[in-house]
């Protein structure tokens, strides 16, 4: 019994992500360590759903007016497949903050009906935001 607890500070240690963790607002930190590291579920979890869960862009617009149009009922692993799959996808766009790269992954996901486009300079790496115009099929 005395090893028993004594293993479970042990383990609760190994659990905690490093003080040497990277700030995941970043869309380089957050990939190399919620995608291709996967190290810290419940950290990179959290932020997901704080992102989810913060749609700003989308406060107080209809939904022809907002950037993205989430489907009801998805869940917070359904939504970060999504923004997962963006990010392995568009490595070029891993520079933006991680929110950011969240609204453009969402965007191109789930359009509503005027939701402006995110697009990204080859050239410079700038990202603009054009006006809303209707999308065929949203």
């Amino acid at each position: 019994m005395k090893t028993l607890a004594a293993l479970i500070p042990l383990a609760a240690l190994g659990m905690a992500p490093p003080e040497s963790r990277e700030n995941l607002s970043g869309g380089s930190a957050y990939f190399s360590e919620c995608v291709a590291g996967k190290a810290y579920y419940t950290v990179c979890l959290g932020y997901l759903m704080g992102m989810v869960d913060a749609p700003i862009m989308n406060t107080g617009k209809t939904p022809d007016e907002a950037v993205y149009c989430p489907r009801s009922g998805a869940t917070y692993e359904q939504n970060r497949d999504v923004f997962h799959k963006y990010l392995q996808e568009h490595p070029a766009y891993r520079h933006i903050s991680t929110h950011m790269l969240f609204l453009m992954a969402m965007n191109e996901a789930f359009p509503c009906k005027s939701s402006p486009f995110f697009t990204i300079d080859p050239e410079t790496g700038e990202m603009f935001i054009s006006l809303p115009k209707p999308r065929p099929g949203a």
